[in-house]
């Protein structure tokens, strides 16, 4: 959306114009201030203004981090969301420490910087559209690359870094290129800043662009560039070009070599002892050759010497948003970073003159004079802003909006509302007889007496006299959310497309020694692959080991009968013995368990649908007000799990249903809609929790939601007295308590409910078995929600959907930042810092040091580096009890720092916890590190999290791996992917209960999920046969003399390979193949003989399949093939539809070889494919045959 016409009313504005045009003068003029006023909420739409009619890039300079953030949101909704307007974010690194920050980060100021590289002329033509960026001044201190470099110029060659079709290149010089552009190689591109390499095609994701491209070559020349995705990685469209900015802000073997070695050779050791010495001359070495990321910041003073104002060139503007305090919150930085060198050099950490990557303030204004530059004040007196007046504050009365828009229309005003909630303001003006426009974006501006709404979010209204000219608006009046309901939902833009949580676990994200199941031959470790065969018709084979050091090699057709086995990782399935009736015993055992629980659930289900219950009504005008009151934009999974909800409430049959979705995904609002829809139609609703702390929890959100209506909510746990709690008992039995939010001391026989309507069951896998019983009796006679903190695996969603009403919500909310995660070496300057500057906030911290022995001894150190705060201690060795006081506690706010072990880990929703500390992060689980980390970044502040390693010890590869796929947190790769699936193992035995997660564990997931959708398909069609295990029927198995494989110069990435044959295998549709070979050719070039031959048998196998072949194997004399069902009666006339190339039998056909000569391959597609016509005339005719007699 845009406010275009918004901005183009001002611009009739005579002074505003004069503002505007004052400032945009200045830019040419070095040195020049001019400063303009402007109330703080007109802000965006004065700089929105000044960058129309700007012909330069702007640069504004924010004072802190937040600024920045809701300024740069503001600009995207008075422009639109496809301006260049960009953010340049402070990495919030500290100075002097070794510590990576998260690849976003990283990526939107390296988009950030080479659009102002663009604009400046540093290298060919500027952009059509000038850029804006908007950074905070810490932002603007950091030393950085020098534009020419981040336009694209190559400092080796003085050159732009482009490709264009048709150019010439030389394929090791240009990968080098890349490689000192900061790039690195992967097998697979998925994430920015990576390229990959096949034979003649290269795939690279360049800095700020939307998709990664595919430059293919024809010998040294580049023939064709494309666009791909990089989720299925096809094609999407061609282009012409290759631009490349670096992919790293500091690039050590780009830097000025001489610069570098002066002050390297200026650093004083005088206090450092030898470690720090030899550490820093190790780290230096290999600097420019294989840097390590964390020490890359640490060393951006050495590396770069470039600052932000050199991108602005004399068409440019440097914009000062509140100077003063610009200025105040610069000198209070360098003062903080100083303390922290001065404490570092005492303690001979750092050595004396260590480069800091940071200029100081004086430096940064001499600089600033050499710019174009203005100053926008905006903390205003009531008369000082000319211009823009206050908007009137209506504050949910929305009578008297009504009432002062219509005076407004007949005044000739023109009224612009921003608002969340547009069909109800709508709705409202309309009742009162104002005419409305809604429309998505306001492209031209509104006409006198217009009154329009778009959906959108601004933090405040303006209004703004404009000069009489005839029959023109005279008033221009803008509201947003918080003159209208007096708060305002954040909107965050998010540049990013949203990637699918991947696919399954495939067997392209298998590593040699993982784990896989063999539908046959039961869990296996695998280890590799192997070729086999002569030259004619070699083939790969997967190698699996099996128990007792027993192998298996399957070759690569039959992999339609291999997945991956995902179960829960902290503990290794056993391996099967081979040759025993052990698996089929296993899989017997875990159908029969699949089915009655399938049965259970349909058993429960038809009782259900037998009770009658509650019918709820519509929604009233009170559900509404407070479905409006939600301070969040709803996500997608939410709004439709609502609507489900209401949808089960609204018949008479009683409600079942289970919400799943992580903490923090906004299940509690969907519930509470829920339990307010109950009260509405004058019923009671019972909420049981598993714990004190989470009743404290909903009891404390409920009551403030529902504080405007006339609820009575009540809590019933063992923080309540005995008295008290008879109070509410006595409460719910005369109907006086509405809402009750309890522990399973709600269950006791004394509780008893005058009119029950709706029962919500939190994390119901955490109740004993006899509460579980009392809740089943519930279940059919009232409405139940169920909700469920883990998620749960897709495929097995499917499988119950037939007997489950399920809802999963997948995605995060707008509102939350993603949390910005550290990766530093254990210091006691990262966590002093990191809890100073949260205590700072009026936040909290988790500090997790995951041993209950030394806790103690932990929670001491830290009280010694910071004395001021106060710590609590909390595990899972305390009693209960106090455990529950400590966590209540630290919910209310009676301490800053809460040193526990991984008990956050449940569940708990605290939104004033915005720092997560943990020791030893090498040590966790992926799954472990991402569900930590999601504990912090609930509110709409900014979190962090630190993890920890240990200091100056090498860490295992394998943990860094892990540290380094939770940086990236890319939602593709395959580590997010398997971490998710850990949860889902977890949350799939929270649903299902503790004795199938020991199935799903014997025989891994997806075989489960197999076992469990026949059982449910048999019982739902009716019975069926209880003691056959039905696998799916095998694929023909084809044996011709062909060398049909993808060799390894083709495709040289295992597990790329792997999914390909896998996908060939599992293939029954002979249409695929078409498309499967335009993405070989697309992915990897022109495909090879061996592979062509791959297709060809793939297609063969589909169309044997679909006539009834078992199998086609080549004897001595003969190609024979084996039929499933024997031809009985009709071996005559199939025999004559055959010809004379096939000697049909009962049940198998032969076809002579001496007969088919080198066309064998072409003839044998002909037999199957009369064959197929054979059939389907046949079917034909008995239909035919039996129509007249069923007319009889």
């Amino acid at each position: 959306m845009t406010l275009k016409g918004v901005l183009d009313l001002l611009d009739r504005h005579p002074e505003h114009r004069g503002n505007v045009d004052a400032s945009s003068k200045t830019s040419g003029k070095a040195g020049d201030e001019s400063g303009v006023t402007v109330r703080q909420g007109a802000r965006a739409a004065f700089l929105a203004s000044l960058w129309c009619r700007q012909n330069g890039p702007i640069l504004v300079v924010t004072p802190r981090p937040d600024d920045a953030r809701r300024l740069h949101d503001q600009l995207l909704t008075y422009l639109g969301e496809d301006q260049p307007i960009h953010l340049l974010p402070e990495p919030e690194v500290l100075p002097f420490e070794r510590l990576a920050v998260d690849s976003n980060t990283g990526n939107q100021r390296l988009t950030s910087l080479a659009a102002l590289a663009e604009a400046g002329n540093f290298a060919g033509p500027a952009p059509e559209v000038q850029p804006l960026v908007v950074c905070s001044v810490g932002s603007a201190l950091l030393y950085t690359l020098p534009p020419e470099l981040m336009a694209g110029v190559f400092p080796a060659t003085g050159e732009l870094s482009l490709w264009k079709k048709g150019d010439r290149v030389r394929i090791d010089a240009l990968l080098g290129q890349w490689l000192d552009l900061g790039y690195h190689h992967e097998p697979v591109v998925e994430a920015p800043g990576s390229f990959s390499h096949r034979g003649g095609i290269l795939d690279v994701y360049p800095t700020g662009s939307e998709w990664p491209l595919r430059i293919e070559l024809w010998d040294n020349e580049i023939d064709t560039i494309r666009y791909f995705d990089p989720v299925s990685q096809r094609s999407i469209r061609p282009t012409d070009e290759v631009r490349l900015a670096p992919a790293r802000e500091q690039l050590p073997s780009l830097a000025h070599q001489p610069t570098m070695e002066t002050r390297m050779d200026a650093l004083d050791y005088a206090k450092c002892g030898n470690e720090v010495r030899d550490r820093i001359a190790e780290e230096l070495s290999v600097l420019s050759t294989a840097p390590n990321p964390e020490s890359l910041s640490f060393y951006n003073g050495l590396v770069n010497e470039a600052h932000l104002m050199e991108y602005i060139g004399s068409n440019g503007l440097v914009v000062l948003e509140r100077y003063g305090r610009v200025e105040a919150e610069a000198l209070e930085l360098e003062e903080r970073f100083e303390r922290m060198r001065e404490a570092r050099e005492n303690r001979g950490e750092l050595p004396v003159n260590f480069p800091s990557p940071h200029m100081d303030w004086e430096t940064f204004s001499n600089r600033l004079s050499g710019v174009p530059q203005m100053q926008l004040q905006t903390w205003v007196g009531d008369d000082e802003d000319k211009i823009f007046k206050p908007s009137t504050p209506y504050y949910g009365k929305l009578e008297q909006l009504a009432s002062d828009t219509r005076r407004h229309q007949q005044a000739n005003y023109a009224v612009v509302a921003i608002t969340q909630h547009q069909r109800r303001v709508a709705e409202i003006l309309e009742q009162e007889g104002v005419g409305v426009t809604q429309m998505e974006s306001l492209d031209s501006a509104p006409s006198a007496g217009q009154v329009c709404l778009l959906p959108g979010a601004l933090r405040d209204g303006w209004t703004v006299e404009l000069p009489k000219d005839g029959s023109e608006a005279t008033t221009l009046v803008l509201l947003t959310d918080n003159e209208l309901f007096g708060t305002v939902k954040e909107q965050r833009y998010s540049r990013r497309r949203k990637a699918e949580h991947g696919p399954e676990v495939v067997l392209a994200d298998l590593v040699p020694g993982a784990h896989v199941v063999h539908i046959d031959h039961g869990v296996a470790r695998f280890a590799g692959t192997t070729r086999l065969g002569d030259d004619e018709d070699e083939k790969e084979y997967l190698i699996l080991e099996y128990a007792e050091n027993d192998k298996l090699y399957v070759p690569t057709d039959h992999l339609d009968r291999v997945s991956a086995y995902v179960g829960a990782q902290d503990q290794p399935p056993s391996l099967t013995r081979l040759s025993t009736a052990e698996w089929a015993r296993v899989k017997n055992k875990v159908k029969g368990a699949t089915r009655e629980m399938a049965q259970e659930l349909l058993r429960v289900n038809a009782a259900r649908a037998l009770a009658v219950g509650h019918e709820h009504g519509g929604d009233t005008v009170w559900q509404q007000e407070l479905e409006d009151s939600f301070s969040f934009v709803e996500t997608p999974d939410q709004a439709r799990a609502i609507v489900e909800v209401k949808a089960d409430m609204e018949t008479t049959r009683p409600m079942d249903r289970l919400i799943c979705g992580d903490v923090g995904y906004g299940k509690t609002e969907i519930a509470l809609r829920a339990a307010f829809k109950s009260v509405n139609d004058g019923l009671q609703v019972a909420m049981l929790v598993p714990t004190t702390v989470l009743a404290q929890q909903h009891y404390s959100t409920f009551s403030e939601r529902l504080s405007p209506f006339p609820v009575k909510i009540e809590v019933l746990s063992r923080f309540r007295t005995p008295k008290e709690q008879q109070q509410v008992i006595g409460g719910l039995t005369d109907g006086s308590v509405d809402i009750v939010i309890g522990t399973h001391r709600l269950l006791q026989k004394d509780v008893r409910f005058k009119n029950l309507g709706l029962a919500i069951v939190d994390e119901e896998q955490r109740f004993g078995v006899s509460h579980k019983e009392r809740l089943k009796q519930l279940r059919q006679q009232v409405d139940v929600l169920t909700l469920s903190a883990t998620p749960i695996p897709r495929t097995l969603n499917m499988a119950l959907a037939g007997i489950r009403d399920l809802s999963t919500m997948d995605s995060a909310p707008e509102a939350r930042l993603p949390v910005k995660t550290f990766v530093s070496e254990y210091s006691e300057d990262v966590i002093k810092e990191a809890i100073l500057r949260e205590m700072e906030r009026g936040g909290q911290v988790f500090y997790l040091h995951n041993r209950v022995r030394t806790i103690h001894q932990a929670a001491a150190e830290i009280s010694k580096l910071v004395p001021q705060a106060r710590i609590m201690v909390g595990h899972g060795q305390m009693a209960e009890t106090e455990l529950e006081d400590v966590m209540v506690g630290f919910a209310n706010g009676d301490a800053d720092i809460l040193v526990c072990t991984t008990i956050i880990e449940s569940g708990l929703d605290m939104p004033n916890v915005n720092t997560l500390i943990l020791e030893r992060a090498d040590r966790f689980g992926l799954a472990q590190l991402y569900q930590l980390r999601g504990r912090v970044g609930r509110s709409e502040h900014r979190a962090y999290a630190y993890l920890l390693a240990p200091r100056g010890r090498r860490i295992t590869e394998g943990a860094e791996h892990r540290l380094q796929a939770i940086l990236e947190a890319s939602e593709l790769g395959a580590g997010f992917r398997i971490a998710m699936r850990d949860l889902e193992i977890r949350g799939a035995g929270n649903i299902l209960g503790a004795s199938q997660s020991g199935h799903i564990q014997e025989v891994g997931l997806d075989l489960y999920t197999q076992l469990l959708n026949e059982a449910v398909q048999e019982l739902e069609e009716g019975g069926g046969s209880t003691d056959s295990t039905e696998i799916p029927a095998e694929l023909p198995r084809i044996e011709l003399p062909m060398n049909a494989r993808i060799p390894e110069d083709y495709v040289d990435h295992l597990p790329t390979r792997l999914a390909v044959y896998q996908r060939l295998a599992k293939m029954t549709d002979a249409d695929y193949i078409p498309g499967i070979r335009e993405e070989l050719r697309d992915r990897f070039g022109p495909l090879p003989d061996e592979v062509e031959n791959l297709l060809t048998l793939a297609s063969l196998r589909a169309l044997a399949a679909d006539v009834g072949v078992e199998s086609i194997v080549q004897g001595n004399d003969a190609i024979i093939l084996s039929l499933r069902t024997p031809v009985g009666g009709a071996r005559v006339p199939l025999q004559r539809a055959l010809g004379p190339s096939v000697q049909v039998g009962n049940t198998q056909m032969q076809m002579p070889l001496r007969r088919l000569g080198d066309e064998w391959l072409s003839r044998l597609t002909r037999v199957l494919e009369r064959f197929l016509v054979f059939q389907q005339t046949l079917r034909e005719s008995l239909t035919a045959l039996a129509e007249p007699t069923s007319a009889d």
